[in-house]
């Protein structure tokens, strides 16, 4: 039956994670920037794609990580900022969800973060994590 080809959505997280730990390496800006006029270059416009350059532009020295799942998705990730786009090249793209960069934190051996934020479009993940001192409240 073709339903017995598919995974639970455990098996396939686990999967993925799997995927990247053995595929992450860094990368870069060089090789970064080729990537993105490889892949990313169909979603001109897109929020998520502009972030990411963004995040390039802002990084030049930053920590730039790359993986792919066995799916061929693309996973870019940005350590600096904890944040980064996955891509199926001719697609689909969007932004990394907290499980994937918990495996990427996880994978480069950084302390996994239970904070869950994702930066908008237009603001670095760091200002979206600013929290208001008690001081600041009205």
């Amino acid at each position: 039956m073709p339903f017995d080809l598919f995974l639970d959505a455990e098996s396939l997280g686990k999967e993925r994670q799997e995927a990247v730990r053995q595929t992450l390496r860094p990368i870069t800006l060089n090789e970064l920037t080729k990537v993105v006029k490889e892949n990313l270059s169909d979603f001109e416009g897109d929020p998520w794609q502009e972030n990411f350059l963004r995040m390039m532009e802002q990084h030049p020295q930053g920590g730039f990580y790359h993986a792919v799942t066995k799916e061929g998705a693309i996973v870019l990730y940005c350590r600096d900022e904890d944040a980064g786009v996955w891509v199926i090249p001719q697609t689909g793209s969007g932004p990394l969800p907290d499980e994937a960069k918990h495996h990427v934190r996880v994978a480069l051996g950084l302390p996994a973060s239970s904070e869950k934020s994702i930066a908008h479009p237009t603001q670095s993940f760091s200002e979206s994590r600013k929290v208001k001192s008690p001081a600041n409240k009205p």
